[in-house]
């Protein structure tokens, strides 16, 4: 058995409607990639709010490190990075004060090198002078870019990632899999969901299948 991230028995129902996961049990290990594949409504998404502490189990649970995350939330989620489902970042912020904000909130602000570490991923995922302006001001594409750049820059253990390359177009996703590669061939590990294996297929070195449920229509 991994000791680095354990789903047991893992199951979830939103009040009184249907399972969405049932009895689930995976082993992720470090420094690879697994592509979570289902269409819409088949659990992909309540599984990334599961690991991400968004939402609870009905049953079962995940480990981090032999710890249960859900015991001591703070120190499991200062080892993640995550790119949502939804796009609802701070539209107050340029992207380059919610990077900096969010490596001093997690005490890895350097003031030697995390300007210099910020304008690389910048620039690798062919983000303009634009990064200077309100994210409230961005387009759909910025929004997943800048998603993307922060959830790599505190060089977190894990990132899980809900359809990161939506939006994205073809030069942006072919420099975002470089990074994401880069970051799992450095000992990270990634949960990365998609309704198309296709796309994962330069990523993934493992794939959990979610089977569509009849019920679709229930949260993800």
């Amino acid at each position: 058995m991994s000791d680095f991230l354990n789903v047991e028995n893992l199951s979830k129902r939103y009040g009184t409607g249907p399972m969405i996961l049932s009895g689930m049990n995976h082993h992720f290990q470090k420094g690879t990639a697994t592509g979570l594949i289902g269409a819409n409504g088949s659990g992909k998404t309540t599984f990334l709010r599961l690991v991400s502490i968004t939402a609870f189990p009905t049953e079962g649970t995940i480990t981090f490190l032999g710890e249960p995350i859900y015991d001591a939330p703070h120190r499991f989620l200062k080892h993640i990075g995550i790119v949502t489902d939804a796009t609802d970042l701070p539209a107050y912020l340029s992207a380059n004060e919610l990077l900096e904000w969010t490596l001093r909130a997690r005490k890895k602000w350097d003031d030697s090198d995390s300007p210099r570490r910020m304008d690389e991923l910048f620039e690798r995922l062919h983000f303009d002078e634009r990064r200077e302006n309100l994210i409230g001001t961005y387009s759909s594409g910025m929004l997943q870019k800048t998603m993307l750049a922060c959830s790599l820059i505190t060089q977190p253990e894990l990132i899980l990632l809900d359809e990161p390359f939506r939006a994205l177009d073809e030069s942006s996703k072919k420099a975002s899999l470089e990074m994401l590669n880069e970051y799992k061939s450095s000992g990270g590990t990634i949960l990365v969901s998609s309704h198309l294996r296709r796309s994962l297929a330069k990523l993934c070195d493992d794939y959990i299948t979610f089977p569509v449920r009849e019920d679709a229509s229930s949260p993800s």
